[in-house]
């Protein structure tokens, strides 16, 4: 029975350092996903930012057709929406963080608090069993079987 236990437990830890890597692999790679998004929206935004002066002094802007630089507008109005969105999205979270905290608490206070266990104060079936064999047992003792002989027929 311990080699079994052993084994399970042997088992659930190389499953949690397995898990451990895999979480350590995936927040290093969203890290990164981080910073290559970061630099993208760096150069959206000099981008635009070099097109609205240029538009803005009345320089002709080359090969790039007007088109695209209402895009390229459009695109930086879509970015300041999502990040005011994100950003409530971030107030909403804490907000719900501090009122699961004391919920939290509310339950641990529950867990702790005392514990009912309806089970224990009935007695198992097989207690049940045992004690109607004792009862057998006793009246047996008290009345024993005494064999009759079997009546008579005649047809």
């Amino acid at each position: 029975m311990a080699k079994k236990e052993d084994k399970a437990v042997d088992l659930l830890l190389q499953n949690t350092i397995e898990l451990q890597k895999t979480l350590v692999n995936l927040a290093l790679e969203v890290k990164t996903l981080n910073k290559k998004v970061d630099s993208l929206l760096k150069l959206f935004e000099t981008a635009s930012s070099s097109f609205r002066e240029a538009k803005s002094k009345g320089i002709p802007q080359g090969n790039v057709p007007g088109e695209l630089l209402d895009k390229i507008d459009t695109l930086v109005e879509q970015n300041k929406t999502l990040a005011k969105g994100l950003l409530l999205l971030e107030k909403t979270m804490r907000e719900r963080e501090t009122m699961s905290e004391t919920t939290r608490a509310e339950m641990k206070a529950a867990i702790e608090g005392p514990i009912e266990r309806p089970f224990e104060s009935r007695p198992s079936p097989l207690k049940k069993l045992k004690q109607r064999q004792k009862e057998e047992e006793e009246t047996s003792d008290e009345e024993e079987y005494k064999p009759q002989p079997l009546p008579e027929f005649s047809f």
